[in-house]
């Protein structure tokens, strides 16, 4: 349950949308819990939660949270805290807790958890790692 938790937060944070072009997070059930606008990461009521600039991800008061840099999630530290790496979301261990392909997210056992539309991959790993993991 915990490993869900981070996936759906992860993709939740990271993604990046225009303004009118909103890109749209949902859960497993394909209600919509969050949107990414610019840099702007929103829940499902629109209020801020968070912020991308380049590789720094940040809260909703712009503090860093954690970083990714080639294929490697940092924490605020910027100790190593995971890996993403061709559709497969690992532990700092390597070990698989989660997969994004098709615009689906999936825990390791590879059951949809959520959704993701008009948002990179790398992205939407991200926003389930830093927030739900």
């Amino acid at each position: 349950m915990k490993q869900s938790l981070f996936l759906i937060l992860l993709i939740y944070l990271a993604l990046g949308a225009t303004p009118s072009l909103a890109q749209r997070l949902m859960d497993g059930s394909r209600r919509t819990v969050g949107y990414i606008e610019g840099e702007r990461v929103s829940n499902g009521s629109r209020s801020t939660i968070g912020y991308l600039d380049g590789s720094r991800v940040m809260d909703g008061s712009r503090r860093t949270i954690g970083y990714v840099e080639d294929g490697r999630v940092m924490n605020g530290s910027r100790s190593t805290v995971g890996y993403i790496e061709n559709g497969r979301v690992m532990d700092q261990s390597r070990r698989t807790i989660g997969y994004i392909e098709d615009g689906r997210v999936m825990d390791g056992s590879r059951k949809t958890i959520g959704y993701f539309e008009g948002v990179r991959i790398t992205n939407a790993a991200l926003f389930f790692f830093f927030f739900f993991y």
